[in-house]
C-alpha cells in the first residue's frame, strides 16, 4: 500500500490512544499479569506483546484460552474487573505523559479544519478518566471506547463509529493511526485512505510491516511533515 496523501485528500483522522499518542502502554502488561497471577497463571512478555492492540475483554479471552482451552464468561469477566480496578490504582500513582508531538500534530490538524477520533480498547469510564489527567478532555471532536462498540481491534468497528459520529462517509477520505497490528488491521477492514503506524508503542517496525499499510513512522509528530 503505498497512496501518498496530503491533508487536502483528509476528512478526519483517527488516533488510538495508548502507545500512540499517551504513554500508559507500560502499565497495562503490569495491570494484566496481575490479573492473571492472582488466578495462578503467569503471562510471558511475549504473549502480553501478541495480544496489545485487541479489545480488553478479547485479549483476555485469548489469553485465558491459551493457557485453560475453554475459559468461563465469569472467569473473564471477572480477570477484565480486577485488570481495570488495578490499573485505576496505577493511574493513581503513576503519571500518564503525552506522546512527544501529539499536541502540536492535533493543533496542526486542527488548523487545517481536520476532524479528530481518539480510539480506545477501553470503556469510557476509564478512557475519560486518562484524557482528564493529561488536560486532554475536549482534544478531540469525538471518543470512541470498546464499550461502545460490537467488536474491538482488530474488527473495523472503532473506526467506523467514529466516521459514522462525524458524518464522514467516504473511509478513503480517513486516516488512521495507531502503534500496534490491531490498529493497521482494523483501519485496512474500515478501507481507510491512509493507514498509519507509528513506533512509539507495542510493536517494533518489523511487525508493523507484517500488516496492511501505507506508512510507518517514528513517531505521531512526524505526521504534519508527512502531510504537508
Amino acid at each position: 500500500m503505498s497512496d501518498r496523501k496530503s491533508y487536502k485528500d483528509l476528512e478526519m483522522v483517527v488516533f488510538d490512544m495508548a502507545g500512540t499518542t499517551l504513554q500508559i502502554g507500560g502499565l497495562i502488561p503490569v495491570a494484566l499479569k496481575e490479573g492473571f497471577l492472582e488466578e495462578g497463571i503467569e503471562l510471558t512478555d511475549e504473549e502480553i506483546r501478541s495480544i496489545r492492540g485487541l479489545s480488553k475483554i478479547e485479549a483476555i479471552r485469548n489469553l485465558l484460552e491459551k493457557h485453560l482451552g475453554n475459559p468461563t464468561e465469569d472467569l473473564i469477566q471477572k480477570i477484565h474487573k480486577d485488570f481495570l480496578q488495578k490499573l485505576e490504582m496505577m493511574f493513581d500513582r503513576e503519571e500518564v505523559r503525552l506522546i512527544p508531538g501529539a499536541e502540536e500534530t492535533f493543533s496542526w490538524l486542527k488548523a487545517k479544519n481536520l476532524l479528530i477520533a481518539l480510539n480506545t480498547g477501553f470503556e469510557r469510564k476509564y478512557a475519560l478518566m486518562i484524557l482528564e489527567r493529561v488536560g486532554w478532555s475536549d482534544i478531540a471532536d469525538t471518543l470512541v471506547c470498546g464499550d461502545e462498540v460490537s467488536e474491538g481491534r482488530p474488527a473495523p468497528d472503532l473506526i467506523l463509529e467514529s466516521m459514522k459520529r462525524l458524518d464522514c462517509r467516504n473511509p478513503s477520505r480517513v486516516a488512521a493511526v495507531g502503534d500496534t497490528q490491531s490498529d493497521l488491521n482494523a483501519a485496512a477492514e474500515a478501507k481507510v485512505g491512509l493507514a498509519v503506524g507509528v513506533l512509539t508503542g507495542a510493536h517494533s517496525d518489523d511487525q508493523l510491516k507484517l500488516c496492511p499499510h501505507h506508512l510507518i513512522i517514528p513517531g505521531v509528530g512526524d505526521l504534519p511533515k508527512y502531510l504537508s
